[in-house]
């Protein structure tokens, strides 16, 4: 009863967020393995590997609902824009859907601590 009570209090708005967020972690841990990613450089898989973690406990702190977390997920997001367009591999495609949880989560800061 009191598991439910605490997913009552967290907005949907966020509780989605971190299912978009923990399902694009999951697409990084692919590009620390993929062929691609080894071509273009040896450092690569490793920058992968960190930004995926850093997307974990982002989305973790999401989860808790701290303001931290949503600065930390815009630095990620950043740095994944800056690496794309560096491997030759940005598409504006790629930015609408960060776009819309950076919006999400200022939209929900209030309801952070």
């Amino acid at each position: 009863m009191a598991e439910f009570n605490l997913l009552a209090k967290k907005p949907l708005a966020i509780m989605m967020v971190c299912c978009i967020g923990f399902i694009n972690a999951t697409q990084m841990v692919y590009m620390i393995f993929s062929p691609v990613t080894k071509q273009i450089g040896s450092g690569f898989p490793l920058y992968f590997t960190l930004a995926a973690v850093f997307s974990l406990v982002s989305i973790y702190g999401l989860w808790m609902l701290k303001k931290w977390a949503s600065w930390l997920y815009v630095g990620v997001l950043v740095l994944n824009q800056l690496m794309l367009v560096n491997m030759g591999l940005w598409e504006i495609t790629a930015m609408l859907i960060p776009l819309f949880i950076v919006i999400v989560l200022f939209s929900n800061q209030d309801k952070m601590t």
